[in-house]
């Protein structure tokens, strides 16, 4: 069972990422992502965790026992001592494994290049020098006369060839790896948790929840229950002006069909309101749905507003 925590002004939150997507994939529960990523912060157009719950949301999955809901009180207390020894020690090891983990990169590096370093210490230690420039001025200096002996040069060319030995390339390894400098903590990686890794199983309090507790809060949740049921995806309808907007499959994927508003079946309207509705939906390619709850009865019913001539959608 997933644990979503509730804050204070009774949002549910889920901080873990595997728990958000075994929701969104198992359940068909979209949610809404109300965090900042850790890596674009200056930005509103992508967000990350926490994923906050509609309360028919809650309720559903609550019903089907796929989650349970508690608050965390230590969470607004200050840490004691064991938490902030925790976390020194944990920044501790994240130094210590990025320190192990420089060297290590550091260390294949030089060995693709031992050969090389090699063979320029012998060409320093046997004085030659292979340099382009050098070698002009040698020779211009020279007035065209042979600068070295041949059979010197020949002798340390031979010297310059021999195979290096394991014990030699080895020691010159440990040499230029003992040259490197220490990773400074201020270089090192800083982890950006989005779950408090410290929380205890004991720390939880089961959360009372009530939704829904009023006639209106019903119809919300019988509605959203019912197209869910129907295999619909669902999610808050706000910027359409509607309670819902209902997906034929992943929002990712898909465009929205129906923006749905909830009401009293006995609720009246004024003309000015069904063109409203009508404008609304037609202007955004979407049909506008009532959604009512008849007297006595627990099945959802459905009224879709359309301009003269659009096609209908039913959802009884």
């Amino acid at each position: 069972m997933i644990k979503v925590s509730v804050s204070k002004e009774g949002t549910p939150l889920i901080w873990n990422a595997q728990d958000w997507l075994k929701i969104r994939e198992e359940h068909r529960i979209v949610g809404s992502l109300i965090g900042v990523l850790p890596n674009l912060s200056n930005q509103e157009a992508l967000h990350g965790l926490p994923m906050s719950l509609l309360p028919e949301e809650a309720t559903l999955l609550l019903e089907m026992n796929v989650i349970s809901l508690a608050n965390y009180p230590s969470l607004s207390r200050c840490p004691g001592e064991g938490v902030v020894k925790a976390f020194k020690a944990h920044r501790q090891k994240t130094y210590a494994e990025q320190a192990d983990k420089m060297k290590d990169e550091r260390k294949v590096a030089l060995e693709g290049l031992v050969d090389k370093i090699v063979e320029g210490r012998r060409r320093k230690q046997l004085g030659l020098d292979t340099k382009k420039k050098k070698r002009k001025k040698v020779k211009s200096e020279g007035n065209d006369e042979e600068t070295d002996d041949k059979s010197e040069d020949v002798a340390k060319i031979v010297e310059l060839l021999k195979p290096i030995e394991d014990a030699e390339r080895q020691a010159v390894l440990e040499e230029e790896l003992a040259k490197i400098p220490p990773l400074s903590k201020e270089n090192t990686l800083i982890q950006t948790f989005t779950t408090y890794p410290w929380l205890r199983a004991e720390d939880a309090c089961p959360v009372a929840w009530t939704f829904p507790s009023s006639h209106e809060e019903k119809i919300r949740y019988l509605t959203f229950k019912d197209l869910w049921e129907k295999g619909y995806f669902i999610t808050t309808g706000h910027k359409f002006g509607g309670d819902f907007l209902v997906y034929p499959g992943d929002p990712v994927k898909f465009h929205s069909q129906f923006i749905v508003v909830c009401v009293p079946h006995s609720q009246t309207f004024s003309v000015h309101q069904f063109v409203t509705y009508g404008r609304i939906g037609s202007s955004v390619r979407k049909t506008f749905v009532l959604a009512s709850l008849p007297p006595d009865s627990s099945k959802i019913s459905y009224q879709s507003i359309k301009w003269a001539g659009g096609p209908t959608m039913n959802l009884n």
